[in-house]
């Protein structure tokens, strides 16, 4: 009886000693673990290189590919065809390159006509733009017959073929239109298709999808059972496929058949719904068709600027567009119209060649058997007295806070970038971005060491049992609010519960009490390597492609999300010798590299600085000025904004940016054409005024804007689309005055309803594209060390010519 007393005071956690909060537990013996522990986190560390490593696209094939195959180099000929200069909506390059694809088509069997019609987009918000756009419709007939063919569901492939004003375009988006090329060329040499595959070439989606609009309104989609859409966000990286429709999981069957390197997971379809970010492929979805969208996203800097050139493209990159296009054409060749739509998919690509994909009705099951193994483990251990609740409790709340002290501590370090050096980029995009990935590294690194610190005074069992308590909670989460990203917490938790309990079966282990046979401590070490190891596989390669989407600006989200993955290796790294010095050395590394990455963020030769400037005739206000939204006068804006120009608001021009202030200083008052209001019908009827107008440029503009004061109106039509008192304030957002924007033609028509008897205030503006002979010789040429701003992040370089009539 005495024996057996003096037992269980010695493992009970209320014993003489071990009392909870009475100090740290007895440091385990570390003499054979160390070596164990460190090849179990080489190990790890080196998975999750290799999984990154893995992301490249695969090689680009030359012109002696075989004829039946996809050539990059092929390709390229389009390309160079395509993306010689800039060709936005309207231009006479526009025209060329249109001309070029309807040729070529032909050329290649397909049969082909454009489609055009004027067409707005109101579910873009406001401005709501609107353009005449000109579609490009290349349809490859099926060879089968009747029997053979199903219910004769086509395949929609799309790709627009317009570009920024200020780029040629030459990634986004005219790689993918030179592969739809290429594969249409390949399509043929391999004796065609069973039923109809269609090549849209999409007008206008730089300026808000309205070529994808007006297909749906002019052609429908009835006939097709997919629709397959390929973009680009830089000038390389490998293909991912980000987005999806509803009932995805057919498609990601035939995605993981058809591509020899696929890049895609169920977390960005998860998030990219929840975001305000659209495509074509947003039209698409919204109607409901099935489909999968696509786009290498690598080189921001080259992303809708001028240095989106043919050279800066990475070939690379167009040879895994070609595969992934030529590959879904035959993998979904023949399939009926059932064969499109199913449950929905969780997927998640492993090293980029195997694509794991189950239906995501599987998903709560999974997660919850594995909450239940690990409640029972737990469970389990804390009647064999070898886990305590509270020191429990205090590791999961150690393992919580490590992602959060993470994220804060890259979010401070990026502000103190801001500060110093880097407002002056495009979203404050860092052109030498590898410093400042390496210095949320070395926080990453610094939180995870002092969060090991913190987690020695703890026994090992319940160091382990804290993080897995952890990874449950977040699985729980995820599993309820984003089924489709539960895949990242679910498997290395799974992968880890053998782990745990082999270290609560007997007390030493529990405790980390003596010293380890070899054989004993590497097979620990490796247990607990196992979910480290898939964690490392998952989400490494995936922080990667966070930071390349969302921007180092928000690198503290990616740091969130790897922190919270990387935690799992916390049993391990609580394990080796205690270093009160590594948090401190860490921190103290991350520091030196944000250094380094600022003082090294001069512009200079192949770092062009970003700037902007837009000369204003406002016969409104009776000013003529210039302003610029850039953080600061450069050597250029400064010859005519001055050292310390004031600041004010510029939505009257450019309404995105609000009550959002910008530089300005007066100038000299041009003589330019104004813009012209012209009515032409207006007829009244049963209380209710119609008035149409036709707003007009007397010179070659490019974007027409109107805006209207949003009380009085009951509906506006507009490119065909009418838009009642309900539809104007949600797409304005509540906001007094509701704004079209018109591109490519010299006038547009609107027409509004407003009570019998009111008047109409129509402000009216257009705007060029870049400066005018006559404005530039005020301000001389742009220096060759800067650029003009990306399109659509800031008020691009233009003249404006302001003016309001009350009809």
């Amino acid at each position: 009886m005495t024996t057996t007393t003096s037992a269980q005071v010695k493992v009970d956690p209320a014993g003489p000693g071990d009392a909870p909060g009475a100090g740290p537990a007895k440091a385990p013996a570390l003499g054979r673990r160390t070596p164990a522990l460190l090849v179990a986190l080489a190990l790890v560390a080196l998975l999750g290189t290799l999984a990154t490593l893995a992301l490249r696209p695969p090689p680009a094939k030359g012109t002696d590919a075989p004829r039946a195959e996809f050539s990059a180099a092929r390709a390229a000929g389009h390309l160079t065809e395509i993306a010689r200069r800039p060709h936005p909506l309207g231009s006479a390059e526009h025209t060329r390159v249109r001309d070029y694809l309807v040729a070529t088509a032909r050329a290649l069997g397909a049969e082909v006509e454009v489609r055009s019609g004027e067409v707005a987009q109101p579910d873009m918000g406001s401005p709501i733009p609107a353009a005449t756009v000109h579609n490009v419709v290349a349809r490859l007939p099926g060879t089968g017959g009747p029997d053979s063919r199903g219910d004769g569901k086509a395949l929609l492939l799309v790709a627009h073929y317009d570009s920024v004003p200020n780029g040629p375009g030459a990634a986004d988006n005219g790689a993918a239109v030179a592969a739809l090329l290429e594969t249409l060329r390949a399509l043929k040499e391999s004796g065609g298709v069973r039923n109809d595959v269609v090549l849209l070439f999409t007008d206008g989606e730089e300026l808000g999808a309205l070529g994808a609009e007006f297909f749906v309104r002019d052609h429908g989609l009835d006939e097709f059972g997919a629709v397959l859409n390929w973009e680009a966000r830089g000038s390389g990286g490998p293909l991912m496929m980000f987005e999806t429709g509803e009932g995805n999981l057919p498609l990601i069957d035939a995605f993981a058949e058809a591509n020899p390197r696929p890049v895609a997971n169920s977390l960005a379809y998860e998030v990219y719904k929840h975001l305000p970010n659209d495509s074509d492929f947003t039209v698409f979805r919204d109607e409901g068709v099935a489909g999968l969208n696509s786009a290498f996203i690598e080189g921001f800097h080259d992303y809708h600027s001028r240095s989106d050139t043919v050279e800066q493209l990475d070939r690379d990159s167009v040879q895994h567009h070609g595969d992934a296009m030529l590959g879904m054409v035959r993998a979904l060749d023949g399939a009926d119209a059932d064969d499109f739509r199913g449950a929905n998919a969780v997927y998640f690509d492993l090293f980029a060649r195997v694509l794991v994909h189950y239906p995501a009705t599987w998903a709560p099951p999974l997660a919850g058997v594995t909450l239940a193994l690990l409640g029972g483990l737990l469970g389990w251990a804390v009647r064999r007295f070898a886990l305590r609740p509270r020191q429990l409790a205090a590791a999961a709340g150690v393992a919580l806070g490590a992602p959060v002290a993470a994220g804060g501590v890259a979010h401070g370090l990026w502000t103190l970038a801001l500060l110093l050096a880097l407002a002056a980029l495009p979203l404050a995009e860092p052109y030498g971005r590898g410093w400042f990935v390496a210095a949320f590294g070395a926080v990453v690194g610094g939180v995870l060491l002092g969060a090991a610190r913190l987690l020695r005074r703890f026994r090992p069992a319940e160091v382990a049992g804290g993080v897995l308590i952890f990874a449950g909670l977040l699985l729980a989460v995820l599993t309820l609010v984003l089924p489709g990203a539960g895949y990242l917490v679910q498997w290395p938790l799974l992968a880890a519960l053998p782990a745990l309990w082999w270290t609560c079966r007997t007390r030493e282990r529990a405790k980390g009490e003596g010293l380890p046979g070899a054989r004993e401590a590497w097979t620990g070490a490796l247990l607990w390597s196992a979910g480290p190891a898939v964690a490392a596989v998952l989400f490494v390669p995936l922080t990667g492609s966070l930071l390349t989407a969302l921007g180092i600006p928000l690198g503290s989200v990616a740091v969130v999300f790897v922190t919270a993955g990387a935690v799992s290796a916390l049993p391990l790294l609580a394990g080796l010798p205690a270093n009160g010095r590594s948090a401190a050395v860490a921190a103290g590394l991350a520091l030196a590299l944000l250094g380094t990455g600022v003082a090294g963020e001069g512009f200079g030769p192949g770092r062009p600085r970003p700037d902007s400037l837009l000369y204003v005739r406002d016969d409104v206000t009776g000013e003529a000025l210039w302003f610029s939204a850039d953080p600061a006068p450069d050597a250029w804006t400064r010859r005519v904004l001055g050292d310390d120009p004031r600041r004010a608001p510029v939505s009257d021009y450019f309404p995105p940016r609000g009550d959002e202030p910008a530089m300005v200083a007066k100038a000299p008052r041009l003589d330019i054409p104004r813009p012209t209001v012209t009515v032409v019908d207006d007829r009244t009827g049963g209380g209710t005024r119609t008035v149409r107008f036709r707003a007009a440029s007397q010179r070659p503009a490019w974007r027409i804007q109107v805006r209207l004061e949003r009380e009085p109106l009951a509906a506006c039509t507009v490119a065909g689309t009418r838009l009642d008192r309900a539809a104007l304030e949600e797409q304005t957002g509540g906001a007094e005055d509701v704004v079209f924007h018109h591109y490519g033609a010299r006038g547009f028509d609107i027409s509004c309803e407003v009570p019998a008897g009111t008047r109409l205030a129509v402000d009216v503006a257009d705007f060029t594209l870049g400066l005018t002979s006559h404005v530039s010789e005020l301000v001389g040429p742009r220096p060759r060390d800067t650029v003009p701003v990306a399109f659509g992040f800031l008020p691009e370089d233009s003249v404006i010519a302001r003016t309001t009539e009350t009809i």
